[in-house]
């Protein structure tokens, strides 16, 4: 009987909470979208400064994501930690993305790939001592910033342990990740880790929509909605 629910609870994790997650990801960011275009913008060229095309916008976001102006000029600790934790977490994005359509990574990119899910996590727990530095100089954090810290720091840890160790079959995950992608689910990898993990890493896209880390996707909406004649005073 426990062998039973356990393997229920496993094939719900791993083949059905992926969808859910992938709705509820999906209806988030279009109520986002909404939000967006109907928010009132009084002072279009102070808060919204619109770039001149396209390109602009994404070469300024890409700037902003690899080198992270600000935070360098405020704190030079702040925009280590930031850099290792974008880096470090693109990196690591990057060959889930790869296994999804290539199912082989040579030893380099495995290992690679471990080291920058540690070096994103390693950022993650920066973020957060430092998070708790900052409360003491009477800065306001709330309990979400907290939370989405400590769930991404153990979501990333457990992926790096995960790949470390070589704890799960590839051939196995590669069936997995097929069979979701497929609408044609079979059975999961069953070790609890990796059932953690994705639940964690799932538990995070969607709460992901609702957090600043979507800020991206943000800024390209809104300055291109600022392009929008509708939304630009006559000069």
């Amino acid at each position: 009987m426990k062998k039973t629910m356990a393997g229920d609870l496993a094939w719900f994790i791993a083949n059905i909470l992926p969808y859910i997650t992938l709705g509820v990801m999906t209806l988030a960011l279009v109520y986002n979208f909404v939000k967006w275009a109907v928010m009132p913008r009084p002072v279009v060229w102070a808060l919204f400064p619109a770039k001149h095309n396209t390109f602009d916008i994404l070469l300024g976001i890409i700037k902003k994501i690899f080198a992270l102006p600000g935070p360098r000029k405020v704190d030079i600790s702040i925009w280590s930690l930031a850099m290792l934790f974008h880096i470090g977490l693109i990196i690591s994005l990057s060959f889930h993305a790869k296994y999804i359509f290539v199912p082989s990574l040579g030893p380099a990119e495995y290992y690679l790939g471990a080291a920058a899910g540690i070096a994103a996590a390693i950022g993650t727990v920066g973020f957060f001592i430092r998070r708790i530095d900052m409360a003491k100089n009477k800065v306001d954090s709330t309990f979400a910033d907290y939370f989405a810290l400590i769930l991404l720091m153990a979501t990333l840890t457990l992926g790096a342990y995960l790949r470390i160790a070589g704890i799960i079959d590839h051939e196995q995950m590669w069936a997995w990740v097929q069979g979701i992608l497929t609408l044609n689910p079979v059975e999961p990898p069953s070790h609890p880790l990796f059932l953690l993990h994705i639940t964690l890493a799932q538990i995070y896209m969607m709460y992901l929509p609702f957090k600043t880390l979507i800020h991206p996707i943000a800024i390209l909406f809104g300055q291109k909605v600022i392009l929008d004649e509708r939304h630009i005073y006559p000069r």
